[in-house]
């Protein structure tokens, strides 16, 4: 799980008074920026008109006189006021009556394309005046204005109104730039205004948002203090409002936890006497438990033990010199080979094996119920294996592997030979029918012991059955009388070794024999 990023109460505020702050600032900065943009191109446009109807009141003598003279003296006359980047005069048919010379060649293209159109003059009489804001390459915005050339007849006043006719056109333009460069060093500095407002209101509200947090601190001081346990700590009263009779609260209820953790302390040592006292007896019990029940399994065991001594000694006495005579017969009908079909051959050779496996069963019953002295020596661990495991015959779909390391070790070879018998004979008769794969190994460990290991890959042994197969008398085989494995562990542990397995279902069995090397 993730560890979630805590921030303190005084970081929050200054956060949240810094993003009011900023947004409050960037929106006004935005409203006066946008208005003096506003407040300068209305200027300029308004000026333009000025301009544009002044040229043509002044014009209309000229136009009417045909004075090329009298209209350039205009037009110069404006083409010096500021921003103006040209003034033009048409009669009522479209043709130039005068113009300001136009250096910047893109103006003058424009210009001349423009003068090739014809002007409505029932439009610019009726509206008075055209406004166009126009972009010219490598010049900028422009703002063009056109107004018409009006005549009165003298003999209806001064204010004909309708009476009024158009002989010419007045065209004025003013670039924007010097607009756009007034507009972009009042932006820049209004945003560095905003910046160090900024700024500024950030360092003050982190200020007095530090003064106000200060009880805060104290408070949270005193808390930690007291859940690390030191109830004498009290919070200094520095201020004089709710935090200082939360403050005077709050050092009344240490006081109270104080006497009360006094209180608790007493009985806590009281009751952590009684636990010692009871763990003690506890135990005690305990052991004379443990004791009792070693003793009852090593009854049950003994018991155990004398039973399995008794009747396999009994066995021993009584079946063997039968099973003696029965395997002599079975030898000698299957050495006269006079048999009257393959059943009966079939049944003398069964008879044969099931003499040898009632002659098993007895050896294990001998060898569980009795004690056997160790007669150890040492003895090359690589051939010992490889003598030991020759012993197993093995059907021809089951592959033996021997994974041997040559060092040599202190065991009784006919009591190991008998574990590694039994564990091979068990891998072997676990196999599928369609075989598999048995793999001895052995191996020195860096702890002065050395370790024998037995793997298959056969049908696993099911967990359940894996926690009693060292229990005497336990067995998973239809024959088999489950004393196997138990003596093996008896072997084992009788050289002060131990005995581990691994098992997993349809995957296989690992055995593994852990020794002392002398």
């Amino acid at each position: 799980m993730k560890k979630r990023v805590s921030f303190s109460l005084g970081f929050k505020f200054t956060i949240a008074i810094s993003v009011v702050i900023i947004l409050t600032s960037v929106i006004l900065t935005w409203f006066f920026v946008k208005g003096q943009t506003l407040l300068l191109k209305s200027f300029v446009e308004n000026r333009a008109v000025i301009l544009a109807h002044s040229l043509a009141t002044s014009s209309e003598y000229g136009v009417l006189a045909q004075s090329r003279e009298f209209l350039s003296h205009l037009t110069k006359i404006t083409i010096k006021e500021e921003d103006v980047l040209y003034a033009l005069i048409y009669d009522d048919k479209g043709d130039v009556l005068s113009d300001t010379t136009v250096s910047n060649s893109s103006v003058y293209n424009y210009l001349n394309d423009a003068d090739k159109k014809q002007f409505d003059l029932t439009s610019l009489k009726e509206s008075g005046t055209q406004k166009n804001i126009i972009f010219i390459q490598n010049v900028g915005e422009i703002i063009e204005v056109i107004v018409p050339i009006l005549s009165y007849d003298s003999s209806t006043g001064i204010n004909p109104g309708d009476d009024a006719n158009v002989v010419g056109v007045v065209r004025v333009g003013l670039t924007l730039e010097r607009i756009k460069y007034q507009i972009k060093e009042i932006t820049k500095n209004i945003l560095f205004l905003t910046i160090v407002v900024i700024f500024a209101g950030i360092i003050i509200s982190s200020f007095l948002i530090k003064i106000l947090i200060k009880p805060i601190d104290y408070l949270m001081v005193g808390t930690n203090k007291i859940a690390n346990g030191d109830l004498t700590y009290r919070i200094p009263l520095i201020s004089r409002d709710e935090f200082r009779k939360l403050s005077i609260s709050f050092n009344s209820m240490a006081a109270d936890i104080e006497v009360k953790i006094k209180e608790l302390n007493k009985e806590k040592k009281e009751l952590l006497n009684l636990k010692v006292a009871f763990e003690e007896r506890s135990q005690e019990l305990e052991e004379t438990l443990d004791k009792v029940q070693s003793i009852q399994q090593d009854l049950i065991r003994s018991e155990k033990f004398a039973t399995v001594g008794r009747l396999a000694s009994s066995v021993a006495h009584e079946l063997r010199n039968p099973l003696a005579s029965i395997k002599n017969i079975s030898y000698f009908l299957s050495k006269l080979g006079a048999f009257a079909d393959d059943k009966s051959r079939q049944m003398v050779e069964m008879l044969s094996s099931e003499v040898l496996r009632a002659n098993k069963i007895i050896t294990e019953l001998l060898d569980y119920s009795k004690t056997r002295k160790l007669s150890k020596f040492e003895i090359d661990i690589n051939t010992f294996i490889e003598k030991a495991v020759q012993t197993v015959t093995f059907a021809g779909n089951i592959k033996l592997v021997l994974n041997l390391e040559s060092f040599k070790a202190m065991i009784d070879p006919d009591r190991i030979t008998q574990v590694l018998v039994n564990l091979i004979s068990n891998a072997r008769d676990a196999m599928p029918q369609n075989g598999g794969v048995i793999t001895v190994a052995a191996k020195k460990t860096d702890d002065d012991s050395f370790i024998i290991s037995v793997e298959d890959n056969a049908c696993g042994i099911d967990p359940e059955s894996l926690k009693r197969i060292f229990e005497p008398l336990f067995t998973t085989k239809l024959k088999g009388i489950g004393l196997g494995l138990p003596i093996v562990k008896e072997i084992v542990e009788a050289h002060n070794g131990q005995i581990t397995v691994e098992s997993t279902i349809n995957v296989g069995t690992v055995f593994t024999i852990k020794l002392p090397i002398s």
